[in-house]
């Protein structure tokens, strides 16, 4: 056989015919079995940007194609993120999806990938994030200060280490492998529509001669802490930032928060945080005893699918833990080396209590994180409190 075209395959119902049998199909595409999740390229507008260096295509309208069922997919990604695995993801959806649909956060942020939503209501999007916890929640604040009405529902494509959110959910601890596109798509048709609660996190910080400087507000989905664990985060995100850091895979991420746990044995640089700090829940002062750390959980994984509530045991507390319940979860940890005991099931955590409203007054600056973002937190108040619900699609096939 001379070589040459053999057959051909449709990019939206990704249908291959042979040469030899194409006079015998339809001659209009049907979209195939994901058709209520694209949007049809007669269905949208685009203009492109005025003046940028680089050409990029702006969303200007989307109509509805009237398909029964139609609820459109858009997939946010970065392509950096990963160890360039974002970059896969975006590639190989653009191949199901309308390429519009699919969104490199590295050329534009949440807010203009939301934009979907906002040209689309009263009509559902939803949203697929392909990342770690962090890209998670910065998506799911944009959403927040967009008003979007309706919110558009989240699922997962994890990313990167920790992906707590996505255990939860799910959506797996890691992308291993080749990426199936096809099976997230039935995955993301057949999963349960859930809720996750949405923390407000207002920071007041004080300074010298006791001055108070403007208040800053956070989101939180997954928890905060404070203490060891968050200077262990912080430690690797700064070596992550270097321009020494040229080698990201999964495993050498690992072996660097080992390293940097290993450091705290050593330095135990939080020592005596219960003398550096006050916390209350639900207005009342709890005695602390000797902690490196303090934890509140919103969800039942910390630490890379770490159940801290749930291998803990008080008959005076309740034991379950609920994501969509508007109440809060609070332990202790005692050091660096009782982390890497919870780590592999060898310990657990110290119940400190549930509640409605956390507050915690801190006296010297300590190491903290939200949802895996960490930095050095100044002396202060900060203050826990519910805000509402989001939609997320729990994936009823697989579960961490």
């Amino acid at each position: 056989m001379e070589p040459g075209l053999v057959d051909f395959q449709c990019c939206w119902c990704q249908k291959t015919v042979h040469t030899e049998c194409l006079p015998l199909i339809e001659k209009f595409c049907d979209f195939g079995p994901f058709r209520n999740m694209i949007v049809p390229p007669w269905c949208v507008q685009v203009a492109r940007r005025k003046g940028a260096l680089q050409k990029h295509l702006l969303l200007r309208a989307v109509k509805d194609p009237g398909w029964d069922k139609w609820t459109p997919l858009v997939v946010i990604a970065n392509k950096k993120s990963g160890n360039t695995d974002g970059a896969l993801v975006l590639s190989e959806f653009r191949k199901y999806l309308n390429p519009v649909q699919v969104i490199d956060l590295d050329e534009r942020k949440p807010p203009a990938a939301l934009q979907w939503c906002v040209l689309l209501a009263p009509k559902i999007v939803q949203i697929l994030v392909a990342g770690g916890d962090g890209t998670i929640s910065w998506v799911l604040t944009s959403s927040h200060k967009l008003d979007l009405d309706p919110e558009p529902p989240l699922t997962i494509i994890p990313l990167g280490t920790g992906n707590d959110l996505s255990r939860v959910l799910g959506w797996g601890k890691h992308s291993s492998g080749e990426l199936q596109v096809d099976q997230v798509l039935r995955d993301i048709k057949g999963a349960r529509l859930s809720e996750l609660d949405r923390w407000r996190v207002e920071l007041t910080s004080t300074r010298h001669l006791g001055l108070k400087l403007p208040s800053k507000v956070y989101y939180m989905y997954n928890y905060l802490s404070i203490g060891v664990d968050a200077q262990v985060a912080l430690s690797f995100h700064k070596t992550r930032d270097s321009i020494f850091y040229v080698y990201g895979s999964r495993v050498f991420n690992k072996l660097l928060y080992l390293c940097f746990g290993t450091q705290q044995v050593v330095t135990a640089d939080c020592k005596n945080l219960e003398r550096r700090l006050d916390l209350y829940l639900d207005g009342q002062h709890i005695d602390l005893p000797e902690l490196e750390s303090i934890v509140v959980l919103n969800i039942p994984s910390w630490g890379a699918g770490v159940n801290l509530w749930g291998m803990s045991g008080d008959g005076s507390l309740r034991s379950s833990q609920s994501y969509h319940d508007g109440i809060l979860e609070v332990v202790g940890i005692y050091s660096s080396f009782h982390m890497a005991q919870l780590q592999v099931g060898l310990s657990c955590p110290v119940r400190l209590g549930q509640a409605k409203v956390v507050e915690i007054r801190l006296k010297e600056k300590a190491p903290m994180q939200i949802d895996g973002e960490p930095w050095e937190q100044h002396p202060g108040k900060l203050k826990v409190t519910f805000v509402n619900r989001c939609p997320v699609l729990v994936n009823q096939n697989r579960s961490d």
